[in-house]
């Protein structure tokens, strides 16, 4: 589904934070990308959307290069995007902050279909996302993505800031995201439990490139061999 080589991105041109980064992704996949803060995790998620400055390399969606681009058409090709932080419109409502999840798309995913899978943000349809709780707004930042129906979905920190007990319910749903509904997982997670639940193999970046790269029953094993290159 995704193929990533030889990536060489950043934000000024002549000072790349990717350094010929390679990946690849297949549907009902999940690879985790770890590594210190800094490392060029988040870099390379708006690379592939395009938000980042390409230099070098191929990004390749069902074998169709995306390079070049613009996020929009991006998006609507079937890649989602759940972003690092609260990732929701505070001064919407629930129901509105999905709403434009599927503006743009010929067939959002209904808010019915949403509320089901979160059945929380149904009992708060009407409240403005900054009042819900950090794990709430979490809920709904992953439910506006699925609005657009991605086949491929993104997801910077996910457990950034929520409580310790609400990280094993995200990795439930998102779990059940790959095995249901067969979707991809690119997960961005410094979270060393969550990402050996979920990942079938992680990447780890050090100042932009590839320093280890692991099955996910390894990172769940040899949890020593992960923390190294994290700092823990």
């Amino acid at each position: 589904m995704l193929e990533v080589r030889g990536l060489v991105a950043g934000y000024r041109p002549g000072a790349p934070v990717l350094l010929g980064v390679d990946l690849e992704l297949a549907p009902g996949r999940v690879l985790a990308v770890m590594g210190r803060n800094g490392a060029g995790k988040s870099t390379l998620v708006r690379a592939i959307l395009g938000l980042a400055r390409r230099e070098a390399g191929t990004i390749l969606l069902e074998g169709r290069s995306i390079a070049g681009w613009r996020t929009d058409r991006i998006v609507r090709a079937g890649i989602g995007l759940v972003p690092q932080g609260r990732g929701v419109f505070p001064g919407l409502t629930v129901e509105e902050n999905l709403r434009l999840g599927g503006l743009g798309h010929r067939r959002p995913l209904p808010a019915a279909a949403l509320y089901a899978r979160f059945p929380v943000l149904a009992e708060r349809r009407d409240r403005d996302a900054a009042s819900l709780s950090g794990g709430e707004q979490r809920q709904l930042a992953i439910a506006r993505a699925l609005a657009a129906r991605p086949r491929l979905l993104l997801l910077d920190e996910p457990s950034e800031g929520i409580q310790p007990s609400l990280v094993e319910a995200l990795g439930e749903t998102l779990a059940e995201l790959v095995a249901v509904d067969g979707m991809a997982l690119l997960l961005v997670e410094q979270s060393l439990e969550l990402a050996a639940r979920l990942a079938d193999e992680c990447l780890v970046l050090e100042d932009g490139r590839e320093v280890d790269r692991m099955s996910g029953a390894v990172l769940a094993d040899e949890p020593a061999r992960i923390e190294r290159h994290l700092g823990l």
